[in-house]
C-alpha cells in the first residue's frame, strides 16, 4: 500500500513539472548566454582596442578593455580579433575615476572606501563606420581600508578590477540586446 502512495506522488509531481518545464520555452528564458541572431554582435568578429584613460589612475583603460575582451570572447558567439580582421569595433574611454572614504570608525579613521568609474563606449561597423550603439555607464565598488599601504593599494586594485568586470557585463548586455 505504501508503495502505491509513493508512486502516485511521483506521477503527480511529474504532471506538475512537465507543464512548468515546457512553459519555460515560450516565456523568453534562455539557458545560453550567447546573443540571438537579432543581436548586432551575433557571430561577428569584434575588436576591442585599449580604452582611452581620462581618469587620474593608471591602467584604467587597459583594465576595462581587458574585461570587455573576456566578456565578448566568452559570450558573443563571435571572435575577439585585432582591428584589421574585425567587422565591429568597440572603442571608448574611461571618463572619470574617483575614490572616496565612505565609512569611519569611532576614532575618525577611515574604515571603508568607494571606487567609482564612469566610462563611455561606442560600437561601430568597421567598413561603414556606422555607430550601432553608444552609451555612458558607471559603476562603483566598496572596499575595506587597510593601514598598511601595500594592502590598501591591493584592496583598491581589486575594487577597480571588479568595477571593470561589471562595466563590461553591462556594456555587453546593452550591445547584444538586439535593439
Amino acid at each position: 500500500m505504501r508503495g502505491d502512495g509513493v508512486r502516485v506522488l511521483r506521477i503527480s509531481l511529474l504532471f506538475l513539472l512537465i507543464p512548468t518545464v515546457l512553459s519555460l520555452g515560450g516565456c523568453g528564458y534562455r539557458l545560453t548566454s550567447r546573443p540571438g541572431p537579432a543581436s548586432p554582435v551575433f557571430g561577428k568578429n569584434i575588436a576591442v582596442p585599449v580604452f582611452v584613460n581620462k581618469g587620474y589612475r593608471v591602467n584604467l583603460g587597459a583594465y576595462l578593455a581587458g574585461s570587455l575582451v573576456e566578456e565578448f570572447a566568452m559570450r558573443s558567439g563571435g571572435k575577439v580579433v585585432g582591428e584589421d580582421a574585425a567587422e565591429l569595433i568597440l572603442s571608448g574611454a574611461v571618463i572619470s575615476y574617483s575614490n572616496n572614504a565612505i565609512a569611519y570608525s569611532a576614532s575618525d579613521t577611515v574604515k571603508e572606501y568607494r571606487a567609482f568609474i564612469t566610462a563611455e563606449a561606442t560600437l561601430t561597423e568597421k567598413i561603414t563606420r556606422k555607430v550601432i550603439w553608444k552609451g555612458t555607464l558607471s559603476w562603483s565598488q566598496n572596499y575595506p581600508a587597510n593601514p598598511v599601504v601595500a594592502l590598501q593599494q591591493n584592496n583598491e586594485e581589486a575594487a577597480i578590477r571588479e568595477i571593470c568586470v561589471k562595466l563590461a557585463q553591462q556594456i555587453y548586455e546593452l550591445v547584444s540586446a538586439g535593439f
